[in-house]
């Protein structure tokens, strides 16, 4: 009989749904990124669920503005309106705000990101040069033509816009009109496109004499007014900012950025490179150290850790366009470096603040933290990311465990009369150098060099998925055989060979099985290690890397654009050697912050005692008079004077958990954050240690 040696997972066990519900939804509403995929569902289904009960759960602020679009948005479609508008009136504070909340209305996620739309383009094809070259040496009539018919993605600012009540459109008109006139404009401008479209269903020059700021900064973004007036000149504060940052203008500079301390954050390593004297570096550091208590504590996360790598130059950089799916941009680095002594004094501050704003939380006694953590990034660009049954940050790394068979699998769905789709799940191998060695897929089921066995095999290629059921790809990949041939990387790739895309297709999903006995169930639930959705258009996806020598997958999670169709590896290899590296690189310099870096910053805020566990475990202990920065620095240089402990204290008193593997038992009332849960329930997730 087939057996296989699995870890169980606790489920939570939830006592009252109302209060469960509740407490989740405070906590999406206090998220300060945007929400992944699934966060994001989740509080819609909160929303439709409790409707208007939900009001009276709402936290003073919401600092995410899509998730005050969501959030009313949703409510408007699923209440009595004029029991929700006053509630909304408190949280939309500016124009984009509003014009969020039409488009959830509409039935957008708020994003405002262009909106996709298919164009069926017919297409002739002709036999190809192979073919009709063999049919002239034959002496045969070539094959003949056949017409193909591809689905073109089209991106555009503008959504199918739900009514518009007389009601709500005054309503919403009368909170642009209590707007400052020129920020509105501004506002306005930076979402032109989407603005002239919603002009069109709130008609703002019936109502030009009553709200005559609206009525001015429509006719700014349609340049001309129905009457034929025409826009007068406007610079916006972005404008002010570019002029002055090309003017090397430190004073002005720093006075615009000033009006909007957020901005100053953001560009804060572009100024420091503009102020090209000590004295200009001084006010550039005075002034972002006079507000860093307005900055958000993820900018603050992020130039923890970016600034100190800014003393050398990158070995490249790495851009994340905002978009619907992730599709990293390389550079070189050709920016000037930093001098330490313009770095430490805002990186002694960040912690400082950062460290004031933990101590006001939840504090406990023990802290227990996993050095493994070290290898999960911060989420960041949460918007993007594949809805997956473990929530693994974009640029993670796990530790897979040797001895196992490593199955693959790709589950695609086509909608309910929809047209043929083939995907296809494939496996390309590299070796120390990114120098591609061979591949497993459609068109290679399976790849055993000359000089080893089998190191990878294809259930085989299926290229239908007819609703309901479905269709599965496999591909077991044997690491040992892998690495005697030489053989270092192993690259995931899921193509769009044909058909529909990756976002219109019932269901699609892939994953990673981790086996101890292949002659079981070629899908075993139990084994699975991660699974994640697919989105997107055409293309190639590159989900994950295996590092066959450490044992390490590589989670990337980006898309490559590829094309309309017949993707595969050949196609697409050169692209894979380029992307997959630099990623790894980018994330393995270390600028990005790690969970490691935020669970220390936790532990010294919010504990006296603190308990790191790696190969051993290593405690420390706050000394009397030791300030919270001082412990810190000392948790920090981990190692050098903590004490060395042999077993894991098990007393009753709650303990804040920050966890790779949630393979202990905690105490009643801890608060915990597991990677994997196994043994325990998690009540943090990720994005919950930046609020």
């Amino acid at each position: 009989m087939p057996s296989e040696k699995v870890i169980f997972k606790l489920l939570d066990l939830g006592e009252n749904p109302v209060d469960e519900a509740r407490s989740l939804f405070v906590s999406l509403c206090e998220r300060k990124q945007a929400l992944s995929p699934s966060d994001r569902e989740a509080l819609v289904v909160v929303l439709r669920e409790h409707k208007s009960d939900v009001l009276s759960w709402l936290p003073s602020t919401i600092t995410v503005r899509e998730n005050v679009a969501i959030v009313f948005g949703t409510l408007f479609q699923n209440c009595d309106p004029s029991e929700v508008l006053p509630h909304a009136r408190k949280y939309m504070k500016t124009a984009t705000d509003v014009l969020r909340f039409i488009a959830v209305l509409s039935g957008t996620d708020g994003s405002l990101l262009r909106e996709t739309t298919f164009k069926s383009v017919e297409r002739t094809e002709g036999p190809s040069r192979f073919w009709g070259r063999i049919a002239e040496l034959l002496g045969a009539t070539p094959p003949g033509s056949t017409r193909r018919t591809l689905l073109v993605p089209l991106r555009i600012c503008r959504f199918k816009t739900a009514r518009l009540s007389r009601s709500l459109r005054r309503a919403l008109l009368s909170l642009l009109e209590g707007m400052d006139a020129d920020r509105l404009a501004e506002d306005m401008l930076r979402h032109r496109s989407y603005w002239v479209w919603v002009g069109e269903f709130l008609h703002p020059h019936e109502y030009a004499a009553r709200f005559p700021k609206v009525a001015r900064a429509f006719l700014l973004i349609r340049k001309k007014a129905p009457d034929g007036t025409v826009a007068p000149r406007f610079e916006a504060w972005y404008a002010k900012v570019e002029q002055a940052f090309r003017a090397k203008n430190v004073d002005a500079m720093l006075n615009t950025l000033a009006e909007r301390p957020g901005e100053l954050a953001r560009r804060l390593d572009h100024a420091l490179r503009v102020a090209n004297s000590e004295n200009a570096r001084n006010k550039v550091i005075a002034a972002f150290n006079a507000r860093v208590r307005d900055f958000g504590t993820p900018v603050l996360v992020t130039l923890r850790s970016h600034l100190p790598k800014r003393l050398a130059k990158a070995d490249i950089r790495i851009f994340w366009p905002k978009g619907r799916v992730s599709m990293g941009v390389s550079a070189p680095d050709q920016r000037s470096v930093l001098s330490c002594q313009t770095i430490e004094p805002i990186v002694r501050v960040i912690d400082a603040e950062l460290l004031r704003r933990f101590a006001d939380k939840t504090s406990f006694q023990h802290c227990l933290i996993d050095e493994r953590l070290r290898d999960i990034v911060v989420p960041f660009n949460e918007r993007t990311a594949s809805a997956s049954a473990v929530s693994l940050p974009r640029g993670s790394r796990v530790c897979v465990p040797t001895g196992k068979l490593v199955r693959l699998f790709l589950h695609w769905c086509q909608p309910k009369g929809g047209k043929t789709t083939d995907l296809d799940l494939s496996v390309a191998f590299y070796d120390d150098a990114w120098r591609y060695v061979g591949v497993c897929s459609y068109y290679q089921l399976e790849f055993a060099p000359t000089n080893g066995g089998v190191i990878a095999r294809s259930a085989g290629d299926l290229r239908d998925a007819p609703w309901p059921d479905g269709a599965t790809e496999f591909v077991d990949l044997h690491r040992e055989e892998a690495v005697a041939a030489g053989i270092r990387y192993a690259v995931v790739v899921v193509n769009s060979y044909a058909g529909l895309p990756f976002s219109l297709l019932e269901r699609s999903f892939a994953g990673v099985m981790l086996r101890d006995d292949p002659g079981g169930s070629h899908f075993d639930p139990r084994t699975v290690q991660l699974k994640f959705a697919l989105s997107g258009e055409h293309g190639v996806f590159l989900p994950l890397v295996f590092d066959l020598h450490d044992s390490l997958i590589h989670w990337l999670d980006v898309h490559a654009r590829g094309q309309f169709e017949m993707n595969n590896v050949e196609s697409s290899k050169a692209a894979i050697a380029k992307i997959c590296p630099e990623l790894m690189a980018y994330f393995g310099s270390g600028v990005r912050p790690s969970m490691f870096d935020l669970a220390l910053l936790h532990a010294a805020a919010r504990c006296r005692r603190v308990t790191l566990r790696g190969q051993e475990l290593t405690q420390f202990s706050r000394r009397a008079g030791e300030s919270v920065e001082e412990f810190f620095r000392r948790l920090m240089n981990a190692g050098s004077d903590g004490l060395l402990s042999g077993t894991l204290a098990t007393d009753e008193t709650p303990t804040l958990a920050l966890l790779y593997r949630g393979d202990v038992d905690l105490p009643d009332g801890s608060t915990s954050y597991a990677l994997f849960r196994e043994r325990v329930s998690p009540s943090l997730a990720a994005s919950d240690l930046l609020s």
